[in-house]
């Protein structure tokens, strides 16, 4: 099948297979899973995108999606996708909550403080334990940024900018 069109984002991860259908469970790494819905193709890879397969049901379980994809009818063939990744494309800006951000986009963007003095490089949006940090190569080593507010002040996407009002001592030169 051929795949969809526009920028791929991984939303899960194919877990195990789950009963003697072909039905598989996936973890699920997106902020809007109500978009996987029966019906729609979804490109399957470990890890690039690669494999177009159609979903024929799709449905909440334990925390965990489970879904069933044309083409795989029982346990042995859907074992065989474990550990690959979901993607669907990238949702269009204008649906998405004014302060939300693709991890992609802030990726390179330089990071500055509220008088426009360049901190780093941001290189990656980080969530470990539900806290997201904001990765910055700031020379002397990196920095994790707690991505909220009031620390992060402003992103702006079309200057290719994050400014962040630090709290004091934790860039390196910016103590008392």
């Amino acid at each position: 099948m051929e795949q969809p069109a526009g920028e791929l984002l991984a939303v899960g991860r194919v877990r195990r297979p789950h009963g003697i259908h072909g039905e598989v469970t996936v973890d699920v790494t997106t902020d809007f899973p109500e978009r996987l819905v029966a019906g729609m193709d979804i490109v399957l890879g470990n890890p690039d995108p690669h494999v177009t397969l159609r979903a024929t049901a799709v449905r909440w379980h334990k925390g965990a999606w489970l879904v069933a994809f044309d083409g795989i009818g029982d346990r042995e063939a859907a074992e065989g996708w474990r550990g690959y990744w979901l993607y669907l494309p990238a949702q269009e800006r204008t649906s998405l909550p004014p302060t939300y951000y693709y991890e992609h986009e802030l990726e390179g963007m330089r990071c500055v403080d509220p008088a426009g003095r360049v901190l780093g490089t941001v290189r990656s949006l980080e969530n470990p334990g539900g806290i997201a940090l904001l990765k910055v190569d700031a020379g002397s080593g990196e920095v994790l940024v707690p991505f909220r507010s009031p620390i992060v002040v402003r992103v702006d996407l079309e200057a290719g900018a994050v400014t962040v009002d630090p709290p004091v001592g934790l860039f390196e030169g910016d103590a008392l």
